[in-house]
């Protein structure tokens, strides 16, 4: 996790900004809001496909019903679907058949008539899960697995950290003056620090990419000719 305490980044905040007159730190509210909403937009997806914001849940099928309540799947905020996982038990398990449950618009459910048997397709729409087919029976209990991203829990108390890598302290910085800037009405220097932060972020490769390399380094190892055969 992070190593900057919430309110070190508040003052942090203060010097990045060159405490200028027109900044009042005395706007407690003002200064936590600058440094959640950067936090909040930091962990997007569409930003950084952090491993931290992955999570998944798990939703119990009941017979004749295909219609499920994301608030009811997990207290986290889902952010963005990563997968859907259709699961032939009643509890997860290594060995238990496992099927893909394929995305679709929500206009399809609607304009069609859905037949029973197990989820094939699912979509989401506001804070509801659809799935089709319709469960049976055969598919009462049967759990359905959903990846997603979620949203981090705001900061609250001072001594709050992020739960990112250290790393991240320093684009999350970048971004928090960069919000602070911009609300106080310079555009052009608010600019300059999300370019910062972008490269800050650019820079730190997304773990997919380093285990391909890895994987790509040992397969390279692992195939070259033994010396002496």
């Amino acid at each position: 996790m992070g190593t900057m305490t919430f309110l070190e980044m508040r003052t942090e905040l203060g010097f990045l900004l060159r405490n200028r007159n027109d900044t009042d730190f005395t706007d407690l509210p003002r200064q936590k809001r600058w440094v959640n909403q950067a936090y909040t937009y930091m962990c997007h997806p569409s930003i950084h496909p952090f491993r931290e914001m992955q999570t998944i849940a798990t939703v119990n099928l009941i017979t004749g019903i295909n219609e499920y309540s994301i608030t009811s799947i997990d207290s986290n905020i889902l952010v963005a679907v990563r997968f859907v996982t259709y699961v032939e038990a009643t509890t997860y398990t290594n060995t238990a058949t496992k099927r893909k449950v394929r995305p679709r618009s929500i206009r399809d459910f609607e304009q069609r008539t859905l037949t029973t048997g197990p989820p094939v397709q699912y979509a989401i729409d506001g804070s509801t899960l659809f799935i089709s087919a319709v469960p049976r029976s055969q598919e009462n209990g049967h759990v359905v697995r959903v990846g997603y991203y979620q949203q981090p829990d705001i900061l609250v108390a001072d001594g709050d950290l992020t739960i990112l890598p250290s790393y991240y302290d320093r684009p999350l910085m970048k971004i928090t003056q960069g919000f602070a800037e911009a609300d106080l009405g310079d555009r052009e220097l608010s600019m300059l620090s999300f370019r910062e932060a972008t490269q800050l972020l650019n820079n730190a490769k997304a773990e997919e990419q380093m285990e391909a390399e890895d994987t790509g380094f040992q397969v390279e190892i692992v195939s070259q000719p033994v010396m002496g055969i």
